[in-house]
C-alpha cells in the first residue's frame, strides 16, 4: 500500500502555490524542479478541472491543497510548448490593442491553458476595468477563447519573460522571480529597522515596491525592539530620575535611543541607561 506524500507546485496560470497529495511513489522519486505536472482543481472553470504547475522542491506555507493527476505526457508537453511559443507570438498583438483601450495599464505575458482551450493574457494595473468590449473586439480578431488576468507589482515582474535573465545580488534571480510565495512588505517594516529617513525610492525594486529583502532580518529586529520603550514615550535617565524626555527613535543596532528634551534639544544615549518614566506614554508633538 502506498503512503502519501505532499509536493508543491507553482500554478502555470493563476502564479500561485499549490500543495498536492500524491501517492505514486515511482513518480514521486522521478519529479525534478520544474516539471509540469497536471492536478485536479475544484475552484477552476476550465473542462475537467484539470490544470498544470510547476514543480517546486521546497516546502511553502499554502492553504490552496489539491491532487495530483499525473505528469504532463510527452506529447502534451510537446503541445504545451507550442501553444506558449503561439501565445507568446500573439502576445504584441493583444498588447497593442490593450494599451490604446487602456492606457495607464502595463501588459505583461501571455499564456495558453491546454485543457481549457483559452488564451490568457496577464497585465498590471492599480486600477480596475470594464472589459466587455475590448473582450468582443479581441475574440473576433484572434478568433480564440481569451481570459484576461490582473496581476499586482511582483506577479509582473515574476510573470514578464523579460525579466529572466536579470539577476540582483550575488548573482542570483530577482527575488520576485523566486517559486516561494511573494512576500508583502509594509511602511511599518522600514520604520520598525529606523530606515524611514532614507530615500524611499532606493529601498523599491523593479516592481516598484519595497525590496523584499527589508523583510529577511525582520523577525530579529520584532525581538529585539522590545528591550526599547515606545516612540514618544516619557523616559529619565536611571541615573536622573527628576528630569524627564521624549523618545523620538531608536536604533537597534547601536543599542542607542534618540531623546527630546522639552526645551527641544536631541540626545543620543545607550539604552542601558534609559528606564521608563511614571507617565508611561504620552501623545506624539505633546
Amino acid at each position: 500500500m502506498s503512503s502519501w506524500n505532499t509536493i508543491y507546485v507553482l500554478d502555470w496560470y493563476t502564479n500561485k502555490n499549490v500543495a498536492l497529495d500524491i501517492h505514486d511513489q515511482e513518480v514521486l522519486k522521478s519529479l525534478n524542479p520544474g516539471d509540469k505536472v497536471v492536478y485536479e482543481t475544484t475552484d477552476q472553470t476550465w473542462s475537467n478541472n484539470l490544470t498544470v504547475g510547476t514543480y517546486v522542491w521546497h516546502t511553502l506555507p499554502t492553504d490552496r491543497k489539491w491532487k495530483f493527476h499525473r505528469l504532463l505526457a510527452w506529447e502534451e508537453k510537446k503541445f504545451f510548448e507550442e501553444q506558449q511559443k503561439f501565445s507568446l507570438q500573439i502576445f504584441p498583438l493583444f498588447k497593442k490593442m490593450f494599451k490604446k483601450s487602456f492606457p495607464w495599464s502595463i501588459p505583461v505575458t501571455a499564456r495558453f491553458h491546454v485543457f481549457g482551450d483559452q488564451i490568457y493574457f496577464y497585465f498590471y494595473s492599480e486600477e480596475r476595468y470594464v472589459f466587455s468590449e475590448f473582450v468582443k473586439e479581441l475574440r473576433q480578431t484572434l478568433d480564440k477563447n481569451i481570459f484576461l488576468f490582473q496581476v499586482w507589482a511582483r506577479d509582473m515582474v515574476r510573470m514578464s519573460p523579460g525579466t529572466d535573465c536579470i539577476v540582483w545580488c550575488n548573482w542570483i534571480q530577482l527575488c520576485c522571480k523566486s517559486t516561494r510565495p511573494l512576500p508583502s512588505v509594509e511602511i511599518e517594516n522600514i520604520i520598525l529597522q529606523n530606515l524611514e529617513w532614507r530615500d524611499i525610492e532606493k529601498l523599491k525594486w523593479r516592481c516598484g515596491k519595497l525590496k523584499c529583502c527589508l523583510i529577511y532580518e525582520l523577525e530579529l529586529y520584532v525581538e529585539e525592539s522590545k528591550k526599547f520603550p515606545q516612540k514618544w514615550a516619557q523616559v529619565c535617565a536611571k541615573n536622573n530620575c527628576e528630569q524627564c524626555w521624549f523618545v523620538t527613535s531608536y536604533n537597534i543596532m547601536t543599542n542607542e535611543v534618540t531623546i527630546r528634551s522639552e526645551n527641544g534639544w536631541f540626545f543620543r544615549i545607550p539604552v542601558s541607561l534609559v528606564q521608563k518614566a511614571v507617565q508611561k506614554s504620552v501623545q506624539k508633538g505633546k
